[in-house]
This record gives C-alpha cells, sequence and structure tokens, in this order.
C-alpha cells in the first residue's frame, strides 16, 4: 500500500511540473504567426494609450518600452517561442514626473536597469518617440552600486506604436 501511495504522489508531481514547464514560457498562451500580431494583441491586452519603442539589446532581446498613460511607463518583452511570437510584462508600472529609474529581468534572465531623464543628451541617452523623456538602458542591475561606468545596451530602436 506504501509503494502505491509513493507512485501516486510522485506521478501527481509529474504532471504538475510538466503542466507548470508547459506554462512557463508563456503564462498567457497568446502565441501568434508573426511580431505585428503579437505586438497588437499587447497593446490591445495592456489597453496602451501611450506610445511603445521597441529597443532591441545588444544582445538582441526585443524590450518594449511602454507609455500606458501619461507619465506612465513599464516594460515588456516581445519574444519567440517554440509555439511563434509572444509578448510578456516585464516590469511594473512606474508613475515619473522628471524622470526614473528601475532594474528588471528579461524573459532569457538577463539584467538591465533603465533610465528616463528628461533633455539628458549624452551617455548613450536616447530620445523616445513621444519625445517626453529620453532612455538609457544598461547592463546588470546598477541602481544601488556607485561608481559604476554605464555603457548603453541599446543596439537599435523603432517605434511600434505613437
Amino acid at each position: 500500500m506504501k509503494g502505491i501511495k509513493a507512485f501516486i504522489a510522485v506521478s501527481l508531481l509529474g504532471i504538475l511540473l510538466a503542466g507548470l514547464s508547459a506554462c512557463g514560457e508563456n503564462d498567457k498562451g497568446s502565441y501568434f504567426s508573426n511580431e505585428e500580431e503579437a505586438l497588437k494583441h499587447f497593446i490591445q491586452k495592456e489597453d496602451v494609450k501611450g506610445n511603445i519603442d521597441l529597443v532591441t539589446t545588444v544582445k538582441d532581446e526585443k524590450l518594449l518600452v511602454t507609455q500606458t498613460r501619461e507619465k506612465t511607463y513599464f516594460v515588456g518583452e516581445l519574444a519567440k517561442g517554440k509555439n511563434g511570437y509572444y509578448t510578456e510584462r516585464i516590469s511594473d508600472n512606474v508613475a515619473m514626473e522628471d524622470g526614473g529609474s528601475w532594474e528588471l529581468n528579461t524573459l532569457g534572465g538577463n539584467e538591465y536597469t533603465i533610465y528616463f531623464e528628461k533633455d539628458k543628451e549624452d551617455l548613450g541617452y536616447i530620445q523616445l518617440s513621444n519625445g517626453e523623456y529620453n532612455t538609457l538602458l544598461v547592463k546588470g542591475h546598477t541602481i544601488t552600486k556607485k561608481g559604476l561606468t554605464l555603457t548603453s545596451a541599446i543596439k537599435r530602436v523603432e517605434v511600434v506604436k505613437d
């Protein structure tokens, strides 16, 4: 009887782990045949009223710097999985006045820090399509580290929605 209970417990654990791994790549289950369809779904799902700039990193990750409402931003990611293209939010909403910064992790596990500043045109900052902020994306979590040289991790920027 003990052997049967152990077998059932192991079987249930296996089923649970298989279910979790199937959901791990994209918890929403929304895959699309191309990037454009995935981005349309992202705009609708997140109810984006502002601009979206697609930032391609030096590691070829596609981050979606998203203005969801006036002065409120978050970062999402456009990725390709086994079943097609999908998008995921990788940061919370952040309300800003003069600027801000926060750390984030991509779906692939890479760490970045994103900075937003008004009228900042040096150190690799790139102006967002709405003209409100300039942004810098750097490798690593850098907010609490002192004396670092910030090097841009931005390969290119494209406007997805303006």
